[in-house]
């Protein structure tokens, strides 16, 4: 089996505990990187937008190839993320617990997901969807800018590591090519 990737997807700023009450779904939402940042009534406002869903396990959250809407926070239960290759392979990306979340570059525009997200276990997840952001932009301006900012270092983030992995690949390839045509 490959292996996983969870480094790119996963979030390094987990939290555990369930999260069944509005303390403990404000604890959730702070260990996520785009929320981190937010004072507790900026939290109570995204959790008055936010969507709570429910998974059974095999049951796909988003496909790959749909339209993006948005990110999901996994408040409970497991998820498994695959991805087809371009020879209809099903790849292993990454498998995701309780306070990772997934899915945020949905926000920013509606491309096909790239990847599909399969529920495991029984799931509970928190879903922020881009209708609710742009209505967020109207009304809360500065709470929409805090949360797009911090999604943005996000995202940069996860651009620079994939370009120092790229980097690696990069080189590998090159070395063994070197290899071969010194042969």
């Amino acid at each position: 089996m490959p292996k996983r990737l969870d480094g790119i997807w996963g979030n390094i700023f987990r939290h555990e505990g369930a999260a069944e009450t509005e303390e403990d779904l404000i604890n959730t939402l702070q260990g996520v990187p785009i929320f981190s940042e937010l004072g507790t009534r900026e939290l109570k406002s995204i959790l008055q937008i936010a969507h709570h869903r429910h998974y059974e396990p095999d049951e796909p959250i988003v496909r790959e190839g749909q339209p993006s809407a948005g990110m999901y926070i996994i408040l409970q239960g497991e998820v498994h993320i695959t991805r087809r290759s371009p020879q209809g392979l099903e790849i292993d990306i990454a498998d995701m617990q309780k306070g990772d979340f997934f899915g945020d570059v949905g926000l920013l525009d509606n491309a096909p997901r790239t990847a599909t997200v399969t529920a495991t276990t029984e799931c509970k997840v928190l879903g922020f969807f881009r209708p609710e952001l742009f209505g967020l932009m109207e009304n809360d301006p500065k709470l929409a800018c805090k949360v797009l900012l911090k999604l943005a270092q996000v995202v940069a983030a996860r651009l620079r590591f994939t370009d120092t992995q790229l980097e690696r690949f990069a080189e590998i390839a090159n070395r063994a090519a070197i290899e071969d045509n010194s042969r």
